[in-house]
């Protein structure tokens, strides 16, 4: 084959990987549904056991894949168990100190962000932007009385914003 072909190729490969931005894991933006099932199926044990900080674990689950139009706009994640109010501010207090360890910088919190019973319920608790601004992570925490979870949202950061702004 002609080295014009293979460096050709080479970029039209390059640039289509450029273009998939990575929400989580495996998991990227518009991607296929059905592939995006299928790779949930297939990593499944890894999947069911995420850490985002000490002592907590959360679970990719099929109702975790938000599609639209058939593509995977974004990716929930939550707190594998039940947890107690105690346990779902500590899974918060964690979250935080894992995100900013990677990088994340938080571009809202609420006052209340790390206790369950003072966040208002209309607003988003708290996110964070990745540093190469590509992806969104929300970290929201829902329950009542004795029993509460802690959701893990990753959205693509441009589609975001353009949803935000009713652009989408």
């Amino acid at each position: 084959m002609n080295i014009k072909y293979l460096l050709i190729l080479f970029f039209v490969f390059l640039f289509e990987g450029a273009a998939q931005t990575i929400l989580f894991d495996e998991f990227y933006f518009e991607m296929p549904l059905s592939e995006a099932k299928k790779t949930l199926k297939k990593n499944q044990k890894k999947l069911t056991n995420i850490s985002f900080g000490p002592k907590t674990v959360y679970a990719v689950r099929k109702k975790s894949l938000v599609n639209e139009d058939g593509v995977l706009i974004s990716i929930n994640l939550w707190s594998k168990n039940n947890l107690t109010l105690q346990k779902a501010e500590k899974y918060l207090l964690e979250s935080r100190i894992y995100f900013e360890s990677k990088n994340y910088k938080t571009v809202y919190a609420q006052e209340n962000w790390s206790k369950p019973l003072l966040v208002k319920k209309n607003l988003p608790c708290i996110r964070f932007i990745d540093p190469e601004r590509q992806v969104l992570v929300e970290v929201d925490p829902r329950g009542q009385g004795s029993i509460y979870n802690i959701f893990v949202t990753y959205y693509n950061y441009d589609w975001f914003l353009k949803k935000a702004r009713g652009e989408k």
